[in-house]
This record gives C-alpha cells, sequence and structure tokens, in this order.
C-alpha cells in the first residue's frame, strides 16, 4: 500500500537498494494520477528525516548514508547546531560548512562523527559534526532589520543575530527607505557563492519606520516567525458566506441543550470565546451532569475548503500582545464562531456525568445547539467564588460585607449557583488527577498591557487560581473523553502525546533539587514530585524549579496514533476544546463530522485520513513550536522596552534568580518581570571565577563565593538592547 509506513519500512530493510522516485513509485504500483500526491509523501518523510533523497536523487536510509536531517539553529558567535526532528544529538555546524543554509532551515548534513566540535551550551567539548549538502526547506522568505544604504547596493541588518549575514538590496529595491530604518524584506535570492560574498538578496516591500514606533515590535516578530497575517481571497469569500445565526436548517437533528443555563468564562482581553459550560442534576441518579459545549468550527469549514487548508498552514492563533495572527479571519473567530451572549449558536457538546466521588460514570458527544446565558471573565468568577466562600466549621457565620453582596448581586441566582457548583466539582476533579498522579507545572505568565502605541503601561503576573482551574478541568475531562470516543470507535485521529523524559534528565533534575534545596527526591516517584512543587509554590525558588523540571521533560507533540501524557498521567488524550485557533482540534471535529453522517465506513475517506493524519500531526506541532515562540519574544521585546523606560540606568536593584551558570557568566531572572539577562564574568571583578561543569556552579578562587542555579541575588541593569534582545546585568554589589 502506498503509506509512509510501508515507504520507510522498506528503506530501513537489508535488502532494500537505493531507488528513484519512480522507481519506488512503481514498487508500490502507484498510479499515474497518484504520482504528484506520492512525491509529496517522499519531501515530507525527508523533512521528517526518516527517509533522505541522495546520489543520482535515489531514497536512502539517513543512518545507513551517514546523514542527518534537522532545523538549523545558528550561534551569533558564527556556529550552529543540527537540531533533528525526534530524538537523537545535536550536531554541531562550522560556519564554513553551513553552505548556503540560514538560521531555522531544514538541512541535510553529512556527518563526520570523529571530527570535535562546541557543545549547544559551552565553547569546548566534543560531539558529533557536520557539514550542510542541501537545504531541504527555507525558513527566512520574509525578515526584518535596519536599513542602511551604500554606494551600490543597499544593505539590510537583520535583526535576529542568527541569521549571521546581512542582506543585499540592489538599485531601485529600496522602496524609499532610509538610513536606520526598520523595514520588511523579501528574499529573491538564497545565498550563494555567486552573489556578494554569499549573502542573500533582497527588495523591501515594508517601510516600518524607527525602532520601537508604533506597531513595529509586533511587525517585527511577525516577519521573524513567518507568521502569514494576511488571508488568501477565496478563504475571505468563504468566510463571507458563513451566516451569523444559524438558520433552521443547520440546527436541525441536534440537541437542543437552550434550556440549560450556560456560561462562557475567559480572560478579561479574550480573542474568542469557543467554549460554554452547563451543568445539573440528573433527576433519576442524582449524578451530576457537566455539558461541555466546544463551538462546532467544522460545521463551517469543512475539509479541503479554502478556510481549511489556510487553517492547516497556520495551524493555530499566535496571540502577540497587543494583537494576535487569527488561524482563521477575524471576524469567524471573535463573532461567528465565539459564543455570543444571549444568542444560538452550533455546538458539539461533551456530555460528562459524575457520581458523587466525582468519578466519571458516563459520557457521550453530540451536536447540539446552545445559548451563552452569561459571558464572563476569569476576575467576575474568582468574585462570585469569594464571596460565597464557607467559614471553617467552628466559627459563626460571618456577614457578608459590601463587596460580596454587590458581587453577588450582579448575577442571578442561576449563575452564582452553575459556577459554585462548578467549582465544588472541579475540586474533585483536580484532587482526582493528583491522586494518580497527574503533576501540574506552575511557570509564570505574564499579563503585559500596552497602550494604543504599542507602549507598555502595566506589567503584573498572571494569577491561576480557582476561576481558571474550574475551566481547565472540564477541558481536560473533554479531551480525555474525546481521545477515548476515537480510539473506542477506531476513527482515525491526532492525539496528543507527552513521551517520559529520559532518565539521565530526571536525575539531572533529582541533583540540581539537591543542590538547591539541599533535598534528596526520587525523580520518578509522582508524591515526591508533587509534594516538590507544592513546597516551592508561592517562593523565590518556584519559578526556576519547575522551569527546570520543565527543561528535563520532553515536548508534548501531536501524533496520530495514541500514547500516554506524562505531566496529565493520562493513558490516551487530544485536542478538541479550541478548533477555533487551534489545527488539531479543528481536525477531530471534522472527523467526527464525518463519523456521525457516516462517512467514515467509506475505505477512501478512511485511507485519505490515514495519508494526510502524520503530516499534519507533523506541521501543527511544528507551528504550536513557533508559535510558543513567537509568543514568548514579543513579551521579552516589550520588557525589555518597559525596563529600559523605567529602569535601566537608575541603579535600581533587582531581585532576581540564577538560571544558568556557564563558564563565561551567570544567566540571571528578575523575579518581577520573568526577564533574562548575563551577569558577565569579565564584569565580576571581586574574584577570579572558576566554573564546574559538574556542578554548574562559579566559584571564587580567593573568596569562595558561589554562584549555583536557583540561587537568589541581587542584579541591577548594565544595558539593554531592545534589537537584540539582549541584556546585560551587574551584581549589585559589585558597584
Amino acid at each position: 500500500m502506498m503509506n509512509p509506513e510501508n515507504i520507510v519500512r522498506l528503506v530501513r530493510s537489508r535488502r532494500y537498494s537505493p531507488m528513484t522516485s519512480e522507481e519506488l513509485a512503481a514498487r508500490f504500483s502507484v498510479a499515474q494520477e497518484q504520482r504528484d500526491e506520492f512525491a509529496q509523501m517522499l519531501s515530507q518523510l525527508e523533512i521528517e528525516g526518516q527517509v533522505v533523497r541522495g546520489k543520482g536523487r535515489r531514497w536512502v536510509d539517513p543512518k545507513q548514508a551517514n546523514l542527518v536531517v534537522g532545523r538549523l539553529q545558528c550561534n551569533p558567535d558564527g556556529f550552529g547546531f543540527i537540531i533533528p526532528p525526534g530524538e537523537g544529538t545535536d550536531t554541531y555546524v562550522a560556519g564554513e560548512n553551513m553552505k548556503d543554509a540560514m538560521h531555522n532551515d531544514v538541512v541535510v548534513a553529512e556527518r563526520e562523527p570523529k571530527k570535535r566540535g562546541r557543545s549547544r551550551y559551552r565553547k569546548s567539548g566534543t560531539g558529533p559534526a557536520g557539514r550542510v549538502v542541501k537545504v531541504l526547506r527555507r525558513a527566512n522568505h520574509r525578515l526584518i532589520g535596519t536599513f542602511f544604504p551604500g554606494p551600490k547596493f543597499g544593505r539590510v541588518k537583520p535583526d535576529d543575530p542568527r541569521i549571521l549575514k546581512d542582506v543585499y538590496i540592489p538599485p531601485g529595491c529600496e522602496a524609499g527607505a532610509a538610513e536606520n530604518e526598520k523595514v520588511l524584506v523579501k528574499i529573491t535570492a538564497w545565498p550563494s557563492p555567486m552573489l556578494h560574498g554569499n549573502n542573500a538578496e533582497g527588495e523591501v516591500i515594508q517601510v516600518m519606520g524607527k525602532d520601537g514606533a508604533p506597531g513595529v515590535d509586533v511587525q517585527t516578530v511577525i516577519a521573524e516567525f513567518n507568521l502569514p497575517d494576511e488571508f488568501p481571497a477565496r478563504a475571505l469569500r468563504e468566510a463571507e458566506e458563513v451566516p451569523s445565526i444559524p438558520d433552521e436548517e443547520d440546527t436541525r437533528n441536534r440537541r437542543d441543550l437552550l434550556r440549560y443555563t450556560t456560561v462562557a468564562i475567559d480572560p478579561e482581553d479574550a480573542r474568542d470565546r469557543d467554549d460554554a459550560l452547563s451543568l445539573y442534576s440528573d433527576p433519576h441518579t442524582g449524578n451530576r451532569v457537566v455539558l461541555v459545549h466546544i463551538a462546532d468550527v467544522s460545521h463551517y469549514v469543512r475539509p479541503d475548503s479554502a478556510l481549511d487548508e489556510e487553517a492547516r498552514r497556520r495551524g493555530q492563533s499566535v496571540y502577540l500582545v497587543s494583537d494576535f495572527v487569527p488561524m482563521l479571519p477575524r471576524k469567524l473567530t471573535q463573532e461567528v464562531l465565539s459564543f455570543v451572549e444571549g444568542e444560538d449558536r452550533l455546538a458539539k457538546t461533551v456530555v460528562l456525568e459524575f457520581d458523587d466521588q466525582a468519578e466519571l460514570v458516563g459520557s457521550s458527544v453530540c451536536h447540539s445547539v446552545a445559548k451563552v446565558d452569561r459571558a464572563m471573565t476569569y476576575t467576575e468568577v474568582r468574585g462570585i467564588l469569594d464571596a460565597a466562600e464557607d467559614d471553617p466549621p467552628s466559627l459563626k457565620p460571618r456577614r457578608a460585607s459590601d463587596e460580596d453582596e454587590t458581587t453577588m448581586a450582579k448575577h442571578s441566582p442561576e449563575i452564582r449557583d452553575l459556577i459554585i457548583g462548578l467549582d465544588r466539582l472541579a475540586q474533585q476533579l483536580r484532587a482526582g488527577r493528583r491522586r494518580i498522579g497527574s503533576v501540574d507545572l506552575d511557570v509564570p505568565e505574564y499579563d503585559v498591557r500596552v497602550d494604543a502605541d504599542g507602549q507598555v503601561t502595566a506589567v503584573s503576573q498572571i494569577e491561576r487560581d480557582r476561576a481558571h482551574a474550574l475551566v481547565e478541568e472540564f477541558m481536560l475531562s473533554a479531551n480525555r473523553v474525546v481521545a477515548g470516543f476515537l480510539i473506542q470507535h477506531e476513527l482515525p485521529g491526532v492525539y496528543r502525546i507527552h513521551e517520559e523524559p529520559e532518565p539521565e534528565n530526571l536525575e539531572d533534575f533529582a541533583q540540581f533539587i539537591l543542590a538547591v534545596l539541599g533535598k534528596e527526591i526520587d525523580p520518578l516517584d509522582r508524591r515526591q514530585l508533587q509534594e516538590l512543587l507544592a513546597g516551592v509554590s508561592g517562593t523565590a525558588l518556584s519559578e526556576a524549579v519547575n522551569m527546570e523540571f520543565l527543561r528535563c521533560m520532553k515536548r508534548a507533540v501531536y501524533a496520530t496514533r495514541p500514547g500516554s501524557h506524562f505531566a496529565l498521567h493520562f493513558d490516551c488524550y487530544c485536542h478538541f476544546t479550541s478548533p477555533v485557533r487551534r489545527y488539531p482540534d479543528l481536525v477531530t471535529h471534522q472527523i467526527l463530522d464525518q463519523y456521525f453522517a457516516g462517512k467514515l465506513a467509506s475505505e477512501k475517506v478512511r485511507a485519505r485520513w490515514k495519508l494526510e493524519l502524520p503530516g499534519i500531526a507533523h506541521s501543527t506541532t511544528e507551528s504550536e513550536q513557533r508559535a510558543d515562540q513567537a509568543e514568548r519574544e514579543i513579551v521579552k521585546i516589550k520588557l525589555l522596552r518597559f525596563l529600559e523606560q523605567h529602569g535601566a540606568g537608575l541603579g535600581e536593584a533587582f531581585d532576581a534568580v540564577i538560571t544558568g551558570v556557564q563558564e563565561y557568566g551567570v544567566f540571571a531572572q528578575l523575579q518581577r518581570y520573568s526577564v533574562e539577562g548575563l551577569i558577565k564574568v569579565a564584569e565580576m571583578k571581586d574574584d577570579s571565577y572558576r566554573f564546574d561543569e559538574k556542578s554548574r556552579t562559579l566559584t571564587g578562587r580567593s573568596s569562595g563565593r558561589t554562584f549555583r542555579l536557583g540561587q537568589s541575588i541581587k542584579v541591577v541593569i548594565g544595558n539593554i538592547d531592545t534589537t537584540r534582545r539582549r541584556m546585560d546585568l551587574l551584581l549589585a554589589k559589585s558597584l
């Protein structure tokens, strides 16, 4: 059969002799009309590093051919590493061996295992090295930089220091850019020895203005991460055809759930509202029944439509502080496909039935019609819960404060009862997850407020309280139920898996805890991990410990086969509850639609999903990682600008936690703002420091003063470079 698994199995077999694409197509009896699809499958397998087209354009097993496929991550100092798409060792690439590759390109390299390379984290050491032989996928079709005119050619210095060379701009391609202006450049010719010093060539397609001008930061990140910010005309036309209110035909044959009191709970600045909750007591059993309503996005975004193709290309919505890049057009995202208070909406509803002990005793999935009675914020929900908080039994009931009475008066008794009932059940579910070994990381998130000009006006840490937990628990339950539904009915699907960390990484984490807390733990004991994270919660070490644990774990990814989720400790899990902003969720909805319509009885339809889902899982994993990086980067830029305006150069001392120790310096993170800077050893004038790689410490030769991971210190800001996104710190006592 023509499927990826069979191709990989053949190429890796001992009896295989390298074949061309045509020979492989003949080997698998691929019809002529399917040859293009087959070629795309081979290209995707090459991007994933499963097979590689080698000499004579013949497909080979990369391991047997001593080749490695991965994403090239360059270092500003001129070298780089090839990061394989799955598990595997990084490959060092010297600057002279990068050929025409640029940062973030997917490349094929020939490995030279005996050569010495440099570690990604230190200047000395050994490791496999290699040289790039070809580029499979370009990453930097557009980039942001600063324009400088020249006598013959202009040039753009990229903002990203990992793009190691300037881009030349031929005469007439400057678009009127002036010196030192930020510009968006489209690459017209990739690096080549035939061009100027093996530099790329490009044309300015947008002049943004001076650094720091309104909108420049967001546009910089959009360009840097190649986020698509314009929708194709076909997709926009399809979006315009979506009715703002479902008609009678749309609602026919759906379960009518309009009679149940329903709330949508989101942040104050939510860009979409695609989930809502109801709760009632079953009159026959007395069990609590939760209705998790999810906007029925797939009813309007059908497979292979222009909207679907664009959503697949984007992978997910990306949130950039003051703006966002949606997966679907804004009007659809924020109005038609979001729950709007008081308006009927098409939904898919997961019905969850819980007994008194919060054990799930029944579940189902159905098409429905639902209506949100109240669209609420986390703050409003928290207000209801605080006002309704019971006093300890040993004390007399307190008199409700004016604030409590005001909060309760804002909402009807039905809404208050619903919130309180959901909260009680959510707390039981959370306790149940802890009993089975779920590990909840507490990595701080920051709310960065900006004005109309993009200037930061306030920074605060997002408090993840009972209101957030209330929503989270029911979304987890719904996702878990849908994953089980896919497996039970043997449906194709995209699953969310989180593999166990490598034993050596867990041991490194245990050594870190011993170093910073003086406490021995068994990192394989989930109870100890839970107690550890709970014990540091709210302390100065909380973020350092949580981040170190996060670093020791593998990334959660999308896959076409169900697998366990290490952090949640679930046997199977998928993403279903955010179809307006995540493509894997939308795909799950589309598959359920086809199942309920009887279309998955067709082997042809099933085969199509089997062919497409591996590529979807891979591309959406990549787009998720890209979105995470972009969202972190814009927050970092805004925080650096805020510190530059309000703290840098004024000698203010900040509390910080050491997050990294290297032979060249100490990385420390400001506790109030969660932004990291470097204290260079050269600036530590009080002593000469020795680096111990095993303990990851710097120790003064004369004073014996030691700097280690997780240690609290006081620092001042020495310098901020917002263009390079770097901050230099100094020890407060060194001034």
